[in-house]
């Protein structure tokens, strides 16, 4: 499968890897030095059974590609404003593109400019990231999720789940991806804002009660937000977030770890999506809305000394 992925950090350079080494024809869309190390040494990905090298087309330009089969369209949320449209050059009326960013609205984002019927929603659950120019890091295996908007099965769904699982990569077609959207990004927002006000990783911030609490009040509000608007969510999955990230290991989102970076966040996808769409139908989230005002000075991150 011709497959174009936007944006080669840590969840795009992972994916990019795993599909070049299944034998997939992949592009990746990056910049600067990690552009640079990818095209002077190809892409290597370190996973906790092992690493290897890929060598990979890579460029700065959707236009140097063409039209393909598949956009991974994996950019960070804050980007979306002038990257969606670059993606053009790479549609004709048969490409999918599937959105694996974090949040609950880059579907609808992308729809609008793209086409809406080109647009599978979809998430990833993993934990990986940069480690230098060129190198991704996985710390937890990757698994993906997508499916169309209209809750049919389609052929084009079926095809894309096979590329991606000879890939070796977990995936799930679902009946409604945005269920399942809006349920991982109940544990993110929560998660993602807990921690980066804490600086402190999951695995030691939840050992003390109150910020157990306290994530646990954080997704109560992004649930009540999505049942509100009609998403089927069940009523215990507080209970069940609990548990599965009581049982990573001591890994690190990446929200904080752009917060510990001084780099730019996603924090208005994130707890700025629950405040925002909490306000449009009436639901309260006094504790997102307390991590937003003390994340807020950062949201756009700090000066790097050179």
């Amino acid at each position: 499968m011709r497959i174009a992925i936007m944006g080669a950090g840590g969840v795009g350079g992972c994916l990019g890897g795993l599909l070049v080494k299944a034998g997939n024809d992949v592009s990746l869309i990056a910049r600067g030095k990690h552009l640079e190390a990818i095209r002077s040494n190809g892409l290597k990905l370190v996973r906790p059974d092992g690493e290897f090298v890929v060598e990979v087309k890579a460029t700065d330009d959707p236009a140097q590609i063409g039209p393909v089969d598949l956009v991974l369209f994996t950019v960070k949320t804050f980007q979306n404003h002038h990257v969606i449209t670059s993606l053009k050059p790479l549609m004709v009326q048969e490409t999918s593109v599937i959105s694996l960013q974090n949040g609950v609205e880059s579907h609808e984002q992308l729809g609008a400019v793209l086409g809406p019927g080109n647009i599978l929603p979809g998430g990833y659950w993993a934990s990986s990231h940069i480690l230098a120019p060129g190198v991704i890091v996985e710390e937890v295996p990757a698994r993906i999720f997508f499916g169309e908007v209209e809750n049919t099965e389609s052929l084009r769904a079926l095809d894309i789940r096979k590329v991606f699982r000879d890939a070796g990569i977990e995936t799930e077609l679902s009946p409604d991806p945005l269920q399942v959207l809006w349920e991982k990004f109940i544990v993110l927002s929560a998660l993602a804002g807990i921690t980066s006000a804490a600086q402190t990783r999951p695995k030691e911030l939840l050992q003390y009660p109150g910020a157990r609490k306290m994530f646990c009040d954080a997704m109560g509000e992004a649930l009540a937000v999505g049942l509100a608007k009609g998403i089927e969510l069940s009523d215990d999955l507080i209970e069940e977030n609990l548990k599965y990230i009581d049982g990573l290991p001591n890994f690190q989102n990446s929200m904080h770890a752009d917060y510990e970076a001084g780099r730019e966040t996603e924090l208005d996808a994130l707890s700025g999506a629950v405040i925002r769409l909490g306000k449009q139908i009436g639901v309260a989230t006094p504790v997102h809305s307390f991590l937003y005002s003390v994340l807020l000075p950062h949201k756009g991150g700090v000066l790097q000394a050179d």
